[in-house]
């Protein structure tokens, strides 16, 4: 008779522990927050779109698109240059004097 009940008692609590257990004391799920991710070249100056595009429709800015070409030819700021980055140093005198230089890559 003991080792019936013992038996029994082992059963219900293994069945048991296979069911999810509601806790009040559980918090919901957390909802995923984003992960920052970091500045790459952080001691490069940044500007603001707004005050990007005052400064190009005042043509006081030109826009440098640094993606490979084919990026560029797919999807691109009207009025933007393509210069990649690595071709940046040697196209440098092509550029316009006394413009401020905006560079993109996204």
């Amino acid at each position: 008779m003991i080792l019936t009940v013992t038996v029994i008692v082992l059963t219900g609590a293994c069945s048991e522990a296979e069911k999810p257990v509601a806790n009040a004391n559980t918090a919901p799920p957390k909802t995923p927050q984003p992960v920052e991710k970091p500045i790459p070249y952080p001691d490069v100056p940044r500007i603001q779109l707004a005050d990007a595009k005052s400064d190009f429709d005042n043509g006081n800015a030109i826009f440098i698109d640094t993606r490979p070409a084919a990026a560029f030819n797919e999807e691109h700021v009207k009025g933007a240059m393509n210069i990649t980055a690595d071709d940046f140093a040697a196209k440098a005198d092509t550029l316009p004097k006394g413009k401020k230089i905006i560079a993109y890559c996204s």
